[in-house]
């Protein structure tokens, strides 16, 4: 029975998550339908076999005891597959359900069970089992309960009994009303195999539910109202139970024995369900100044993928010309109390650090926060004290100028205008071109410089310290105003190589050059891309050491939060749903009970690795720890918590991977083979993390752990008192980027100095009590090193972010069987600041119904951020001017489409309608806009005509 419960160990709870982890077409039975929970007799006489599978069922459920968290029935026959099982989560299931009746039970016998998961998480699940002939109860317990008296007691009457699969399962939520499924207090469904598919429903009864299904199906449009339609919408239940509404989750049908794309294809609804609703709700909190809005910054480099392949990020630096020249430096071009820092930028500069300037010439790859060549002028400070955490300690970037190829904002200039830059590769040579446009118009030169790319295996490799890395977390502008910044190994844990500067040539026609030597001290160019996550102009508000005049303060505050950054990250929301990008979630672990980490030696790596189904073309690897440390195979158990996370404290199993089809595999990546948590939560292999016994405490001496559920057994104690330090490895901390799942499903993280370059604590002693696990045969039971943190680490997290399933946009093909086509134009004009200036253009067309005009528009956006087409239906009555219209899409300008919201519909007066002339129809949309800070009240103004088609 141990070895069969351990086969089971992604299931304990999973029967209930089983059917979440398989697609399905059909509704969950309504509540009217029978309650399956009276109680039949439970001999065989009475369940004759011409009563089937319902019959089975009812008399086992009858003997599911009070304290069951979860119950699923399965019709074993019409489950039975020759071939494995692609689902990882309904294999595990069946294959438990197999191993088990295999003890009470002649294989085949059994034909319907009833899998009880117990709330003791210490417990291993029950079978409880019928055969086909004359309904013969298999092995029932001596000590019968009523489920009708437990926990499930009001959700059971949503079990379906004559379905070939159904289950309800207590979820851990506390009926708090969010956006979010966190608070669903129980899940159900049921399932039917029909032609090899399993088809059904999932629901989960919350408080949430009317909320949650309305934002949901505008979100996933895409997904139900294309020309084929993929999906159904979501659709509201009355309540069931407890008086908490049900949300209705019909899947589309997947084969049970499919494909593992398949099982994808059912993790990409989940990841809409939970990270994408999770999302957008921390999108909502932005806008509210509750969390801090996180915007993808990427800066490309050759290996990006686009074609012909962009050049790579390089730094070129200078000396100041001498004491004087720093002085002046200061004085004249920092904000006040901010001095330029003597910095260890290269792992080759002096140990003490080097005052250096250095301009960064880049081509970032757009999206949400810069875009286009650029050319930027740093340099590293201190700034004064309490201007961020580590002031006067940690020396932080400070970006003196910026000259960009596209709009972009920062302090100084708030937008700062498009000017004519490119960064390119020509011939083998990196040639940068830095210029800005005169009073005239014409282009101003400012830099210039080529140099041949250097050449892995030939040029000097250039490594960058943490320092270098760190000093991004507080990115300066002018007056002192900071954007912070989240980074991962892609920053610090790369090679770059030295430019040969004797074939650097370069003209610097700059305000800097003044304070330089003419002289380059050095150039360093990046084979890699770069990934940063930026939460700009983030000190605004709390900060007291800007260098700034109040009305400038307050300009830039309203330019903050006049909902562009909500708008962006909610843009993210909305590529989740297309598959076309991922939103950022924030995280935060506080550690007031500090994280602890056990390592254990894995002693026979080829067993283990045998035993464990990794992701195709993974294989474990060796890592390394601390800084002079020697690589080796680990198993580690983590043990820590989200703030507010609502599964409380996680107890994670890990090892390191790496891919065994790359020939220059980075160093390994994190892969968790097993997780158990406080409270349920999900996950994308098992679906539902089960719960478990995961008790951590903190006396400010000791650490005590106890971990527990049916498979694993560990207590442990630290002694904190006495702790020492110890820097971690890079590798170790790269191997975190991308934390994976067993189905190759991973998850993304940013972070920054704490958890890059604060060491850990490693405990004055480690005293483990009980070991058991499920991979002890692999491991050595001493653990060879153990390690806890205690200062907050910040996140920003991209969930499952390789999960990306494209959808078809929803299409914008006019209205069926126009009469009429749409042309017009239009004009955007700001009051107080010309960059919000844009132009119009529509098309489209219409149709004439009796007195009603019905119309699709596009709507082209031109100016100076960039252009954008919002795509809109809607109609009008011609005798009163009004009706409504529905935004399809916005597609283009990140920026220009904030607060555009796709699916959201509005009131429509046509102004100055004239339907004199049905041919040409004409008419007005004029508006005063406020657009906020420093865009300030625009003056909108279009003219559109519906012209009749000729023969219409």
């Amino acid at each position: 029975m141990t070895s069969t419960l351990r086969r089971g160990i992604a299931v304990l709870c999973v029967f209930g998550l089983a059917a979440m982890a398989c697609t399905s077409g059909t509704d969950e039975p309504d509540a009217t339908a029978p309650d399956t929970t009276s109680t039949p007799s439970t001999t065989a006489e009475t369940a004759t076999d011409d009563r089937g599978h319902r019959a089975r069922i009812d008399a086992l459920l009858a003997l599911v005891p009070a304290d069951a968290r979860g119950i699923a029935t399965v019709n074993a026959a019409a489950l039975a597959v020759d071939r494995p099982v692609a689902d990882p989560a309904l294999g595990e299931l069946l294959g438990l359900i197999g191993s088990l009746a295999s003890d009470v039970a002649e294989p085949g016998e059994v034909a319907s069970a009833v899998l009880v998961t117990p709330a003791d998480p210490t417990v291993a699940p029950s079978l409880l089992a019928a055969d086909g002939s004359g309904s013969r109860l298999i092995d029932p317990p001596t000590d019968a309960g009523s489920a009708t008296t437990g926990r499930l007691a009001p959700f059971l009457p949503t079990l379906a009994a004559e379905a070939d699969l159904s289950f309800v399962y207590a979820l851990d939520g506390d009926a708090e009303t969010t956006t979010t499924l966190a608070d669903a207090v129980a899940v159900s469904g049921a399932f039917d195999v029909v032609d090899g598919n399993l088809t059904g429903a999932l629901t989960f009864h919350t408080p949430a539910a009317a909320g949650f299904v309305e934002a949901y199906n505008l979100l996933n449009r895409p997904a139900t109202q294309g020309d084929d339609p993929i999906e159904q919408p979501l659709t509201l239940g009355e309540p069931i139970a407890d008086g908490l509404d049900r949300v209705i989750v019909p899947l589309p049908p997947s084969p049970v024995d499919g494909s593992p794309d398949d099982a994808m294809a059912t993790r990409n609804v989940l990841k809409k369900l939970f990270i994408g609703m999770e999302a957008l709700e921390y999108a909502s909190a932005v806008g509210d100044r509750t969390e801090p809005a996180w915007l993808d910054f990427v800066v490309k480099s050759e290996r990006f993928p686009e074609e012909p392949p962009p050049a790579g990020s390089v730094y070129i630096r200078w000396e100041f010309r001498d004491q004087a020249a720093i002085e002046a430096f200061e004085a004249d071009e920092l904000p006040a109390g901010f001095r330029l820092a003597p910095t260890r930028f290269l792992e080759s500069d002096d140990p003490d650090g080097e005052i250096f300037l250095a301009l960064n010439l880049y081509d970032a790859a757009g999206g949400t926060v810069v875009g286009g060549a650029r050319a930027e002028w740093d340099v590293f400070v201190h700034g004064p004290e309490g201007a961020d955490p580590n002031a006067g300690v940690r020396p932080r970037f400070a970006v003196v100028e910026a000259l960009a190829e596209e709009v972009s904002a920062d302090a100084t200039n708030l937008l700062t205008p498009a000017e004519p830059l490119s960064h390119v590769l020509e011939d083998g040579n990196v040639v940068s071109t830095v210029a800005r446009f005169g009073d005239d118009g014409n282009p101003v030169p400012v830099f210039e410089s080529s140099f041949p790319v250097p050449v892995p295996g030939e040029a000097p490799v250039a490594r960058f310290t943490r320092e270098m890395a760190i000093g991004n977390d507080y990115i300066y502008w002018g007056h002192g105003v900071s954007d912070r910044v989240l980074y991962n190994a892609t920053t610090f844990n790369h090679d770059a190589h030295f430019v040969d500067v004797s074939q650097l040539t370069f003209t610097d026609d700059s305000r800097w050059a003044k304070y330089l030597k003419p002289e380059v001290k050095d150039a360093v160019y990046y084979d890699n891309t770069l990934e940063y996550v930026a939460s700009p102009m983030a000190n605004l508000v709390d900060s007291e050491h800007l260098d700034i005049t109040p009305e400038w303060r307050e300009e830039l505050i309203r330019f903050t939060t006049n909902g562009h950054q909500e708008g962006l990250m909610q843009t993210a929301v909305e590529q989740l749903f297309t598959g076309t990008g991922d939103p950022f979630i924030g995280r935060e672990i506080g550690n007031e009970t500090p994280a602890a980490h056990y390592h254990f030696e894995i002693t026979d790596p080829a067993g283990l690795e045998a035993t464990l189904d990794l992701p195709p073309d993974h294989r474990l690897a060796p890592t390394t720890l601390f800084v002079d440390d020697t690589p080796r195979h680990y198993l580690t158990l983590s043990i820590y918590e989200f703030d507010g996370g609502p599964e409380g404290t996680r107890a994670e199993f890990g090892v390191s991977t790496n891919r065994s089809d790359v020939d220059d595999a980075r160093p390994p990546n994190r892969t968790i083979i097993d997780t158990l948590t406080e409270r349920a939560t999900i996950d994308p292999v098992t679906i539902v993390t089960r719960p478990g016994i995961v008790e951590h405490e903190w006396d400010g001496d000791a650490i005590s752990t106890r971990v527990a559920s049916s498979t694993v057994a560990f207590q442990a104690t630290l002694t904190t008192a006495g702790a020492t330090e110890r820097p971690l490895h890079l590798d170790w901390i790269e191997a975190g980027d991308d934390t994976c799942w067993l189905n190759g499903i991973c998850d993304r993280y940013y972070y920054d100095a704490e958890h890059l370059d604060v060491p850990v604590q490693l405990p004055a002693s480690v005293t483990v009590e009980e070991l058991t696990t499920p991979w002890d045969a692999f491991i050595d039971p001493a653990p060879s090193a153990v390690f806890f943190r205690t200062n907050s680490q910040q996140y920003a997290v991209k969930p499952w972010y390789n999960l990306d399933l494209a959808v078809e946009p929803l299409p914008f093909s006019g209205v069926d069987d126009p009469t009429h086509t749409i042309g017009g134009t239009g004009t955007l004009r700001g009051r107080v600041n010309d960059l919000v200036d844009s132009d119009y253009s529509y098309s489209g067309d219409a149709r004439l119904d009796g007195d009603v005009l019905v119309f699709a528009i596009d709507q082209r956006i031109d100016n100076a951020i960039g252009t954008a087409n919002v795509y809109t239906t809607g109609r009008f009555d011609l005798t009163t001017a009004s009706g409504t219209q529905t935004v399809v899409s916005c597609e283009g300008s990140g920026l220009l489409c904030t607060g555009i919201k796709s699916g959201s519909t509005n009131f429509y007066t046509a102004q100055e309608l004239d339907p004199s002339d049905l041919d040409a129809i004409s008419w007005q949309v004029d508006a005063a806009i406020d657009l906020g800070g420093s865009f300030g009240v625009a003056d909108s103004a279009s003219t559109i005509v519906a012209s009749a088609e000729p023969g219409g």
